[in-house]
């Protein structure tokens, strides 16, 4: 009889133990799991792209080199900072769970950006706003490399220079949309992006006060393929409608001032300038004037004689507004989906409610002051 020393808690002696595993061969194991660097590459891509959280996407990579590769190849979104709600252009993501977000300090950043473009090599939208110098960004083209970015958002990006821009658009030739709002960007500057970026599709150019006519008028000359352009506020652009009516495919233009420059008199658009621009780009399909407050009866009625192919008017604080240009815009405006406007206009009561049996759900009233942008 075995002793209690010689006996394990469970009443199976140490001894017994190994007698009765002694004839256990490698063979009579159980098998191992399969290893996950079997599994096919598209296999492994399904995977990733139904994982639900971000910190499931950011920890995906941590499995193996082979999981990361996989990670890096689905990054389609890179962020500077946390504002994911920023306003964006159709197309630009507002919340992605596989959204990567650089939470590191500005110094530090010029070491990194250029080799994560070159790790992320799908990558589609880039957004570097707020950071006041991208110098140490640039670094030598690598050759070969081209980077697939196609949304690019430099927003209040107000320390750089022309040859900062100059050395840094080679590296995306692909780019479809920019957005330059309220950045310190001159015309050569645009230039640079007219010559690097000839697939360019969308531009914002808003409160970017360095920019003149000259400007305008080469990216439309360069950029056969520019549909949008957001030129709102931009005070030394005088004679820039004759160039945006030089290259009329435009379908949307945003030329809306602000508030307190639309109130002094100065940066609102005018009546003859409403005339041209709808008389040279038939194809406009969103047109935004907000608080350009001397656009009168002929300017409305040009749009209902020439945008035809009109969907959305955005007049907040055009204060010229009356009953004659709402009719004549409710006439020649067929496919209008939507036009906002306030309560701050010579529009009266009868004429909306007229306008609004006519076109049902068209009509946005926003009954506030004149908006301040």
């Amino acid at each position: 009889m075995l002793s209690s020393n010689a006996t394990n808690k469970r009443g199976v002696s140490k001894i017994g133990f190994r007698i009765l595993f002694s004839n256990v061969t490698d063979d009579d194991r159980p098998c191992e799991i399969p290893r996950t660097n079997y599994l096919p590459a598209d296999c492994l891509n399904h995977i990733f792209n139904r994982l639900d959280t971000r910190d499931d996407c950011n920890s995906f990579g941590l499995t193996c080199h082979e999981w990361l590769q996989i990670q890096n190849d689905n990054q389609k979104s890179l962020w500077y900072g946390r504002k994911l709600h920023e306003y964006s252009p159709e197309g630009f993501p507002r919340n992605d769970n596989r959204c990567c977000i650089l939470k590191i300090s500005q110094e530090r950043i010029p070491m990194l950006l250029c080799k994560l473009l070159i790790r992320f090599r799908n990558l589609k939208h880039l957004n570097l706003s707020h950071l006041p110098k991208i110098t140490g960004f640039v670094a030598p083209k690598p050759p070969v490399y081209e980077s697939k970015v196609q949304y690019l958002y430099l927003n209040n990006c107000n320390a750089n220079s022309d040859a900062v821009w100059s050395s840094m658009f080679p590296w995306f030739p692909r780019l479809t949309c920019i957005s330059f709002r309220a950045s310190h960007i001159t015309d050569k500057g645009l230039e640079v992006v007219a010559k690097c970026c000839l697939l360019l599709e969308t531009i914002i150019l808003s409160r970017s006060h360095l920019i003149t006519d000259s400007g305008i008028r080469f990216l439309l000359h360069n950029c056969r393929k520019l549909g949008s352009l957001s030129i709102d506020s931009c005070s030394k652009i005088t004679e820039g409608i004759k160039a945006i009516i030089s290259g009329g495919g435009l379908e949307y233009l945003s030329l809306s001032a602000l508030f307190e420059s639309a109130k002094d008199g100065e940066g609102s658009i005018n009546t003859k300038a409403v005339v041209m621009i709808c008389k040279g780009c038939p194809l406009l399909k969103k047109l935004d004037l907000t608080n350009c407050n001397e656009v009168e009866l002929e300017g409305w009625e040009a749009i209902g004689q020439n945008c035809k192919n009109l969907e959305r008017l955005t007049a907040y604080g055009c204060r010229k507004l009356c009953d004659r240009g709402l009719q004549a815009l409710c006439q020649g405006c067929n496919k209008l989906s939507g036009l906002f406007i306030d309560d701050k206009n010579m529009c009266s009561r009868s004429a909306l409610e007229l306008f609004e049996r006519k076109d049902c759900n068209v009509l946005y009233l926003l009954k506030t002051d004149i908006i301040r942008r």
